[in-house]
């Protein structure tokens, strides 16, 4: 894949994150501490996002780095379906072990 093919798919991608939120451009650029065009370009694959815009958009927007880099989204993990798939007598104790680590990754 070239660059431009890169920047194009890159922006493309970008784009649609920032449909999802309902965000205007401008909103967009603001967020991530950018001009309007400069954003505007990056949605158009003209210029491509520095890793420090992308690791922003990621810890501020919570989009996924990896998609906007590959095309490629991370499956998500239903703890629902991990806690029924687990024996009924194991349920609690699984339930209390996410509880925990949840309140760790605060």
């Amino acid at each position: 894949m070239s660059k431009e093919e890169l920047y194009s798919a890159m922006g493309e991608r970008l784009r649609g994150e920032r449909t999802k939120l309902g965000y205007t451009q401008e909103k967009m650029a603001e967020k991530l501490g950018m001009s309007l065009t400069y954003y505007g370009q990056i949605e158009r694959g003209i210029s491509g996002i520095s890793l420090e815009k992308l690791v922003l958009a990621h810890e501020c927007l919570n989009i996924d780095p990896t998609y906007l880099l590959t095309g490629k989204e991370r499956p998500v993990v239903s703890f629902d379906l991990v806690i029924d798939q687990c024996p009924k007598r194991k349920q609690n104790d699984l339930n209390e072990l996410i509880q925990y680590a949840l309140k760790l990754a605060k």
